[in-house]
């Protein structure tokens, strides 16, 4: 997200504007905060229950409040830190744990810069969002912006222009032949891309086992992300058609591209990234908390389908592979409500905000 909004900003104001993109929780010395976020990975992973608990308690604002003020002391000394090195005429958060504690950091150094927050959320946003001093928000979608109208957000303050991808999502130059070429597939055989985010989540090797098991008519391209063990798994096995099985890469759009579906757990990010691409998803997993209401979402708006179990993956790939047409019409679906040009519409919003 962040390296998206960056190419923005270069595409729109070039060398006019400079960047610096920091990560309060790994920024400076440990704090109690940065230390609870390396919790997010295996808590997906091995336990989106209690992630959705957590998410849900802490979505009232008293509470949220009181949580973020005593874990966020630390980070709140690095954020004055940070914003005293760069000086900077706008400060843009894209992680709502962020905002309180940046807003509080500009109130201690007695400055009034303006502070942005794009709320990278389709459907659910959690009210660490919204604070009365942030001067701009924007959302992905008319049901985001209607979340944060109702945690208090002035609607003045609020601009609908897109989730910020890559704009290589939507313009790779090869033909999806050439790509699958060089990946050693089969040219004119039904491509998958399947993902589980940058942490390889969403059973994506009990996924991959349960279509290989089928025996379907197409082909297989499995990121894993960070996961390095689920990785070298796979490597083990074999298959009965093409796998090309890959780690943590940067070149998602590419493979988007040769693909002609994506089965992907529900991140915003990558459905978002899918649409670009104008590919159909298959949503395998809706994390309770923040993605809950993404899989009604790809549902409503004709772009994919929700298969949270082994079985209704097989079976939704089976009936794809069989109707063409339904593939293409969704991915025609995916194109008319793709917002490509959301990063640059964005930076253009937080420049201005910066004038």
């Amino acid at each position: 997200m962040a390296h998206a909004l960056e190419q923005g900003l270069a595409r729109v104001a070039g060398a006019d504007v400079h960047v610096r993109t920091a990560d309060l929780f790994t920024y400076g010395r440990p704090t109690l905060a940065g230390r609870s976020t390396r919790l997010y990975s295996p808590m997906i992973r091995y336990a989106p229950w209690l992630y959705g608990l957590l998410y849900h308690v802490s979505n009232r604002p008293g509470v949220y409040a009181a949580v973020a003020e005593r874990a966020g002391s630390g980070v709140r000394r690095w954020a004055r830190q940070l914003l005293v090195e760069t000086e900077p005429d706008v400060v843009v958060s894209v992680h709502p744990l962020c905002n309180l504690v940046t807003l509080q950091a500009l109130e201690d150094l007695g400055w009034s810069t303006p502070m942005a927050a794009v709320v990278t959320e389709l459907v659910s946003v959690h009210t660490s969002w919204v604070d009365r001093r942030i001067a701009l928000y924007t959302t992905a979608t008319d049901e985001a912006t209607a979340a944060v109208l109702a945690h208090g957000a002035p609607a003045d303050r609020v601009r609908c222009l897109g989730l910020p991808v890559d704009p290589r999502f939507g313009n790779v130059p090869l033909h999806p032949a050439d790509v699958r070429r060089e990946l050693g597939l089969d040219v004119d055989r039904l491509t998958v891309l399947m993902m589980g985010g940058g942490e390889g989540a969403g059973r994506l090797g009990t996924l991959v086992q349960a279509v290989s098991k089928a025996r379907l008519n197409l082909q297989l391209i499995v990121v894993c992300g960070r996961n390095e063990r689920l990785r070298q798994r796979l490597l083990r096995r074999s298959y009965p058609f093409p796998v090309r099985v890959l780690g943590f890469v940067r070149t998602v759009p590419e493979l988007m591209h040769a693909a002609d579906l994506v089965v992907t757990k529900g991140g915003p990010q990558t459905i978002a990234e899918a649409l670009a691409a104008g590919r159909p998803v298959l949503l395998t997993q809706v994390l309770p908390g923040q993605e809950e209401g993404n899989g009604e979402f790809v549902t409503r708006h004709g772009v994919g389908h929700v298969a949270t179990s082994p079985g209704r993956l097989v079976a939704l790939l089976r009936q794809l592979a069989a109707a063409p047409g339904e593939l293409r019409r969704l991915g025609e679906n995916a194109c008319r409500i793709a917002r490509r040009d959301a990063a640059m519409s964005v930076a253009r919003a937080i420049l201005e905000l910066a004038s």
